[in-house]
């Protein structure tokens, strides 16, 4: 049953033109369907995005003065750590 070949005459010469057996059909029926499937899934999710709320823009000054103001934090948090750690070592040690 999958040895039988289907055997095609485009121009009417007699000859087949194109020769295509059982295993070749179930491979491109196959591939159909793949594709059918995946198609549909992409409109369906597109239908989901166009459901979703609009993405915000970001504005990057806000998160610039943000950033300079963490950095100023940790600096400052360094210079008391520092501080901290000197005291320490003058107790520890007696200086």
């Amino acid at each position: 049953m999958i040895d039988k070949k289907v055997e095609i005459d485009l121009d009417n010469d007699g000859k087949p033109d194109i020769k295509i057996d059982f295993k070749t059909i179930l491979i491109v029926g196959g591939m159909i369907v793949s594709m059918t499937m995946g198609y549909t899934k992409l409109q369906s999710e597109i239908e989901i995005a166009k459901t979703l709320p609009q993405a915000q823009e970001i504005n990057i000054e806000i998160i610039e003065q943000k950033i300079a103001y963490f950095e100023k934090e940790l600096e400052k948090f360094e210079e008391q750590s520092e501080k901290r750690l000197e005291d320490l070592e003058k107790r520890v040690y007696k200086k």
